[in-house]
């Protein structure tokens, strides 16, 4: 079985309310979008020296979240265009690329691509696993991603 529309439009509504969440401030929020087991995996890629970062599990991805609002200060406005998704009902797999400015200075903070897993958990559409390849990372937002 395929996505429905009502299935593509619950996972257009999950990066956007995933976009939200995080420039509001809420890393709680943000952590509950993924499964209870789910993975947030950064790769700053070549802008950045170090490993990629991975994080597993609801706790985990919270508590990073909260970190990476202490080091960045949080004034971030999230974009996601070009959501390419394929699936079926219960299941899918996107793809989308992701850009961040400043709020308090107009500077274009970052851009990449996200690579997502996604399930349908109760009716809802959830991050499985989520992983971020950063193509630009502003060198003056600090030394996390």
């Amino acid at each position: 079985m395929s996505l429905t529309l009502e299935d593509r439009e619950a996972i257009y509504d999950l990066f956007s309310r995933q976009n939200l969440a995080y420039d509001r401030r809420e890393p709680e929020m943000t952590a509950n979008m993924y499964t209870e087991d789910g993975v947030l995996e950064i790769d700053p890629g070549e802008s950045r020296v170090g490993d990629p970062l991975v994080m597993e599990g609801r706790q985990s991805i919270e508590a990073y979240i909260r970190r990476l609002l202490d080091v960045t200060g949080g004034d971030y406005r999230h974009w996601t265009n070009s959501v390419a998704i394929e699936g079926d009902g219960t299941r899918a797999e996107a793809e989308c690329y992701i850009a961040a400015w400043g709020m308090n200075d107009g500077a274009f903070r970052l851009a990449g691509r996200y690579f997502d897993k996604l399930q349908k958990v109760n009716g809802e559409w959830l991050f499985e696993h989520r992983r971020f390849e950063g193509e630009y990372i502003n060198p003056e937002i600090g030394s996390s991603t």
